[in-house]
């Protein structure tokens, strides 16, 4: 089965909150049962500069998101240091929209003058989606509006999946990379299983070779590399994936597994 293609520059996404505001059944972040949390800003900056520092201040894209990241008081401080260390390459937020109309004009002078694209899922809820175009025209922001399809990606709890070919046919691995902590993970599931175990009370293990240490891995085309190999964490997942009808989380197991 052939592997995911290797992007020639880096893809990378920010949890720049952990919990949401939402709180989607299912959520392939797990974000429903996360406790509130909100990415340490000094943090981030040490690891987007190691990581600027490995690329060459080239991405292929940063995608900050969550959670809901409108939900980060100190969001337009990170765009800022984001485009700072990547004056080359695409940077969005990806939101639920539900607190664009909300935010103060700094931040969508930031958004403007850092050359942010926010992108906007559209959720069968009430929101005012005229309303926030037109502030984004008003302050000259890119509004990118995105289709949701929701899909029920099941956790195999006694970890039995072929991790080579889960990766093979994943739509996420390789495409969904996340950094948190100084670690790269290829996908969010890596990234974020962690509150599903704390929840439900598992075990599904995260260990080094589930992710990169940014601070060891000194060579980025290793690591663009490394992010097209499966891992051994995916055969906790279960390829059977189905459509469903959207919901509010009730945090019940039965919405992952």
């Amino acid at each position: 089965l052939p592997l995911t293609k290797k992007h020639s520059k880096i893809v990378m996404g920010f949890h720049v909150t952990e919990h949401c505001n939402l709180n989607c059944a299912g959520c392939d972040n797990f974000s429903p049962l996360a406790e509130p949390e909100f990415i340490d800003i000094a943090e981030f900056k040490r690891d987007i500069e190691r990581m600027a520092f490995l690329f060459h201040n080239e991405c292929e894209r940063i995608s900050l998101l969550g959670g809901e990241p409108l939900l980060h008081p100190g969001l337009p401080e990170i765009i800022e240091i984001a485009r700072k260390n990547f004056p080359v390459g695409k940077i969005e937020i990806i939101t639920n929209g539900t607190l664009l109309l909300r935010q103060e004009v700094r931040f969508w002078e930031v958004c403007r003058d850092n050359n942010v694209i926010i992108s906007m899922t559209h959720y069968p809820i009430s929101i005012d989606v005229e309303g926030i175009t037109s502030v984004a025209e008003k302050f000259g922001v890119k509004m990118n509006y995105l289709v949701h399809e929701f899909l029920k990606e099941p956790v195999n709890l006694s970890g039995s999946g072929n991790f080579r070919r889960n990766f093979a046919i994943c739509t996420r691995g390789n495409d969904c990379v996340m950094l948190g902590h100084g670690r790269l993970y290829t996908c969010t599931f890596a990234s974020n299983v962690h509150h599903f175990n704390k929840k439900f009370g598992k075990n599904i293990p995260v260990t080094e070779a589930d992710y990169i240490d940014i601070y060891k891995e000194n060579d980025p085309e290793a690591i663009l590399r490394k992010l097209t190999e499966p891992i051994p964490l995916c055969r906790f997942c279960d390829m059977n994936i189905k459509r469903v009808k959207w919901s509010v989380s009730k945090k019940d197991i039965s919405e992952w597994a």
